[in-house]
């Protein structure tokens, strides 16, 4: 459902404007908080680094890290009642006026298992999350999505453990009438943006199918990877990749796909942020509401969009 400004502008100030304003008041608060504690942690580390520095230069960089550990932990701890009001009272009628269908569940993510069955980012997962889950139909396709961060465990040469983020954003779930017999996946073609020319080299060394399209600007942008080209083919047409390729260009964000097991999966590497509130932009700038609304159209217009194609995604 696109608002028109008019409309949005009534919503906002009609029926949002007086809950925003309390929670603008909460937020100042929390940036004086913030402001506070940003100089109880900054002052002690600073103490710390200058007498520590003579005798080890890698121990300073050590207390400037935990110093950015304690304030960044200290934030989020300010910023929980504050995100959960934002929710509650904002973003669930933001939903509701979109589109009443839509079920939101602030605390609600999409699950862990479709998240791996989507084949986009490898089976081993050492830990997920998610927020933000909203489900329901857009005309008569179904749809889920939620914020999402999943990351691995490894290790250093010191056997010290660390986390690496395999993905960080938004990730869809849909369904269509037709029938994949295999999987073809859609990524960034990481390789060609960075490695120019090496990197068809070393797509040709990952011991999968990549999958040659007559669009240039599409495999500029993706690289194509399928159990069956001929299927991947049928299924990548010229209109779904010029919208595959518009979605790239309206999100700024890398793209993943999954035709997979009747369904399809869409994960946009936006780092999962896009219906946070921001503790340093009042929620008072119109523009800062209209983005909110500008995200949730976003999504829930792929979806649109290929309704727009149903002929070309069902059986006959």
């Amino acid at each position: 459902m696109n608002l028109s400004r008019s409309a949005l502008l009534d919503y906002y100030y009609d029926e949002l404007y007086p809950e925003l304003v309390e929670l603008e008041a909460e937020r100042r608060k929390i940036l004086k908080w913030a402001a506070a504690l940003a100089l109880i942690v900054a002052l002690p580390a600073i103490w710390l680094s200058l007498q520590t520095l003579k005798i080890d230069s890698e121990t300073p960089l050590w207390i400037a890290a935990a110093a950015a550990g304690i304030f960044g932990f200290g934030v989020n701890w300010l910023m929980l009642s504050y995100r959960r009001r934002f929710k509650r009272r904002i973003f669930s009628k933001i939903v509701t006026k979109i589109d009443p269908s839509l079920l939101y569940l602030p605390t609600g993510t999409i699950d862990r298992t479709l998240f791996t069955i989507s084949g986009l980012f490898g089976d081993r997962i050492d830990h997920f999350s998610g927020r933000d889950l909203i489900r329901g139909e857009i005309g008569k396709t179904p749809i889920a999505f939620s914020s999402v961060k999943a990351e691995r465990e490894y290790r250093d040469a010191r056997g010290r453990e660390h986390r690496s983020v395999v993905f960080a954003g938004t990730f869809i779930v849909t369904e269509f009438h037709k029938s994949f017999s295999h999987t073809t996946l859609v990524v960034p073609d990481l390789a060609e943006k960075y490695l120019g020319v090496f990197g068809g080299w070393l797509q040709t060394l990952s011991g999968k199918k990549v999958v040659r399209l007559d669009h240039p600007g599409f495999e500029k942008e993706f690289v194509v990877y399928a159990d069956d080209p001929v299927e991947a083919h049928s299924i990548l047409t010229p209109i779904i990749m010029e919208k595959i390729l518009a979605l790239r260009h309206r999100t700024g964000s890398n793209l993943y796909l999954s035709f997979r097991l009747n369904k399809l999966f869409i994960a946009i590497e936006n780092g999962g942020d896009w219906f946070e509130p921001s503790l340093f932009r009042s929620l008072l700038r119109f523009d800062v509401f209209r983005g909110y609304i500008e995200n949730l159209n976003q999504i829930l217009s792929i979806v649109e969009e290929l309704n727009l194609n149903r002929r070309i995604w069902s059986k006959e």
